[in-house]
């Protein structure tokens, strides 16, 4: 049964007051769900400290964090060593120690094997907290060593301004009289228009917290530590990127299941507004979308970005029928492109 936060912190906290906590847990759930706010408040009840402390820099000294950073978006066998290392020294408080697996469900698979080890043989007082919004794709070896704890949608997620943008950019370019070539390439353009401002302003912000360190610690380190953060915080620039990515291509299947929605209950509701979408046939849509998801299967094993932009979304537009497009010209600007 799905726990909502509140929920599940209650059972934890009565775990840990009673001596009885597991080792790993392994929170799952949607988008929107808490997965990260469960994880934060076990770990700061765990090593008894606040939250804030477990974002502040330096953060606490027994609080770890493991991510995808690779180009393909995988957690590596080099990150599991790291851990592996780093948990079984001594805790720095004499306490607890704690890391947080995100994205568990995109471990490579050395990666996952070496973990395992982590997993059965944890050192004494170290706790495991993995997080995934899809279980099932998590190795069954590691699943069956975690507690689960199933959290269910506590609201709908917001969108973000990149994804209104890129959704609003595609009905533009859907209805389009000008041919799928030519929609696609302006739609392509388009994505990556908002992939490239994305990734220009985190590379600032990347550039100007790295900067802020090295002059605040220029004269307490060699210089080692800040040549690794900054390595690092590229690392974490790149996979950030690779999941915008991802979130904008769920945006525009998220357009199209919508369009299915509408297609579905115009009979129950013969008043609602029918769009563009809900007049493209259903086995055209249900295409469309399974373009989607192969296109996503792709992007993830490292493929060219713009190649598999092109040629999939060529396919997307070259399935809508004729006479459904309207008459508009093809335009270079990008109205509906966030600045």
């Amino acid at each position: 049964m799905a726990l909502s936060v509140k929920k599940a912190m209650e059972y934890l906290a009565e775990s840990h007051k009673a001596h009885r906590l597991a080792h790993a847990f392994l929170i799952h759930g949607v988008a929107g769900s808490g997965k990260e706010k469960l994880a934060r408040r076990l770990a700061a009840l765990v090593l008894h400290c606040s939250e804030e402390m477990l974002n502040s820099f330096p953060p606490h000294p027994d609080f770890h964090r493991v991510q995808p950073v690779s180009k393909s978006r995988r957690i590596v066998i080099g990150q599991v060593r790291l851990l592996e290392g780093t948990l079984r020294k001594r805790s720095a408080t004499g306490m607890a120690k704690v890391a947080i697996i995100q994205e568990a469900d995109r471990f490579a698979l050395n990666a996952a094997n070496a973990f395992l080890k982590t997993l059965e043989e944890p050192p004494a007082e170290t706790f495991l907290i993995l997080l995934t919004a899809t279980p099932s794709t998590v190795l069954p070896a590691i699943l069956s060593r975690c507690i689960r704890i199933p959290l269910h949608r506590k609201e709908k997620r917001q969108t973000t301004l990149q994804e209104r943008s890129i959704v609003a950019h595609f009905n533009h370019c859907l209805q389009l009289s000008i041919g799928e070539v030519a929609q696609t390439f302006q739609f392509v353009r388009g994505f990556q228009t908002i992939l490239a401002e994305c990734k220009e302003d985190a590379s600032r912000q990347a550039e100007a917290e790295v900067e802020r360190y090295r002059q605040r610690y220029q004269n307490s380190t060699d210089g080692v530590w800040i040549k690794e953060y900054t390595r690092h915080s590229k690392a974490v620039m790149e996979s950030a990127s690779i999941r915008l990515r991802h979130s904008l291509i769920s945006a525009v299947k998220s357009c199209l299941v919508e369009g299915l929605r509408t297609l579905h209950i115009r009979a129950i509701t013969p008043n609602s507004t029918i769009t563009f979408l809900s007049k493209i046939p259903q086995e055209i849509l249900l295409q469309q979308v399974e373009l989607l998801d192969r296109l996503q299967w792709f992007l993830d094993s490292g493929v060219n970005e713009s190649l598999a932009l092109e040629v999939y979304f060529l396919e997307i537009f070259s399935l809508i029928p004729c006479g459904l497009t309207g008459s508009k010209e093809l335009t270079s600007e990008l109205p509906l492109l966030p600045s």
